[in-house]
C-alpha cells in the first residue's frame, strides 16, 4: 500500500467517525429544544389561569364596593324620573306599587340624605336605594313602617344611620301625602333579638341598616314617631320573610348564581384545553379568552352580590 492510499483510508475512517457523532447529537439537541418549550408551556398555562382567577377576584372586590354605587346613583336618577313620568301615577295615586318602583322620597336633612325609597326590602331592591318592607305598615298610616339601607355599598345611603340622635327630624314624601317624623330612640340589636321591625298600633317609622359595615349579625335601628296626622291605608296581611329583614340575601339570586357559576368553571376548562390544543399560539388564546371570562365572571358577580345581606 502506497502512502497516498494510506492517508486516504485514514481520511475516509476520520470522516464516517465525524459523521457519526454529529448526527447523534443533532438527534439530542432536538429533543432538548422539544422539551423546552413544553416546560415553558406547562408552567405558563397555570399561571395565565391564576391571573384570570386573580383578576375575576378583584373585579368581584370593584363590583361590590365601586360599581354598586354607580348602579345605584344610576338607579335613583331613573328612580326619581318615573315621578315625572306617567308611570308616576302609581305612586302618587296611595295604591301600593310593585316591587322594585319608587314608593316614596326619603329626606333627613342632618345626615344630608334625600334618596328615593323603592317598594320591597330584599337585596335586589335596596341594591337601588333604600328599601320600604312590604309586608309592613306604609309610611303615614297606623303601623311600624320598616325602611331598609345598605350601610356600606350600593351608595351607602344608610352608612351614618347611627349619627342621628334622638329629637332629630325627617319628611317622607309618599301617594298618600308628606308626613314628619322625629327620632324617640335608637338603638343596635343582634340576630335573635327583638325585632325592630315588629308591628306596633301608633304611626311610625323605623330606620334599619346593618350594625357591621361587611356583615349582618345584627341590625341598627332609628325608630321615629309621626308628628302629623295618620293617612288611611289597607293593613298588610301577612309576616315579611326573613330575607326582607336584611339580614340575609335574595333567594331568588340562587338559581342564576348556580348556572353562571358552573358556566364559569366550564369556561375555565375550555380555556385550559384550548391552551393545551393551541401550545404555539398561547397568547392568542389569552386575548380572546379573558374577555369572555371575565364577561361571565362579571354577570356571575352580579347574582352573587344580590345574595349577600340587604343591608350591608
Amino acid at each position: 500500500m502506497t502512502v497516498l492510499e494510506s492517508e486516504q483510508d485514514l481520511k475516509h475512517t476520520v470522516v464516517e467517525g465525524d459523521g457519526d457523532l454529529g448526527d447523534g447529537d443533532v438527534e439530542e439537541v432536538s429533543e432538548d429544544h422539544e422539551k423546552k418549550p413544553r416546560r415553558r408551556i406547562d408552567l405558563l398555562v397555570p399561571g395565565l389561569i391564576i391571573t384570570v382567577l386573580g383578576l375575576s377576584l378583584i373585579l368581584f372586590v370593584v363590583y361590590v364596593f365601586a360599581f354598586t354605587n354607580l348602579k345605584e346613583a344610576r338607579a335613583q336618577r331613573q328612580l326619581l324620573n318615573v315621578f315625572t313620568t306617567p308611570a308616576g301615577a302609581v305612586p302618587l295615586s296611595g295604591q301600593l306599587p310593585p316591587d322594585g318602583a319608587p314608593a316614596a322620597i326619603l329626606t333627613i336633612p342632618s345626615l344630608d340624605i334625600k334618596e328615593v325609597v323603592v317598594q320591597g326590602s330584599s337585596a335586589t331592591q335596596t341594591a337601588l336605594g333604600p328599601g320600604l318592607m312590604t309586608q309592613a305598615a306604609r309610611p303615614g298610616t297606623i303601623g311600624n313602617a320598616v325602611i331598609l339601607g345598605r350601610r356600606t355599598t350600593s351608595g351607602a345611603p344608610f352608612k351614618n344611620l347611627s349619627n342621628l340622635q334622638k329629637g332629630q327630624g325627617f319628611t317622607i314624601a309618599s301617594g298618600l301625602g308628606s308626613f314628619n317624623y322625629v327620632v324617640t330612640r335608637t338603638g343596635t340589636v343582634q340576630a335573635g333579638a327583638q325585632d325592630p321591625a315588629s308591628p306596633v298600633n301608633k304611626a311610625q317609622v323605623t330606620l334599619m341598616t346593618s350594625s357591621e359595615p361587611y356583615g349582618a349579625t345584627g341590625t341598627t335601628y332609628v325608630v321615629a314617631r309621626q308628628t302629623n296626622t295618620p293617612g288611611a291605608a289597607e293593613k298588610p296581611k301577612y309576616q315579611p320573610a326573613n330575607y326582607q329583614r336584611g339580614l340575609s340575601g335574595d333567594p331568588a339570586a340562587i338559581p342564576a348564581s348556580i348556572i353562571l357559576g358552573v358556566l364559569y368553571v366550564l369556561a375555565i376548562i375550555a380555556t385550559v384545553l384550548a391552551y393545551r390544543r393551541y401550545r404555539h399560539s398561547i397568547w392568542t388564546v389569552y386575548v380572546l379568552s379573558t374577555p369572555i371570562l371575565l364577561a361571565i365572571a362579571f354577570w356571575w358577580f352580579q347574582n352573587l352580590y344580590l345574595l349577600l345581606p340587604a343591608t350591608t
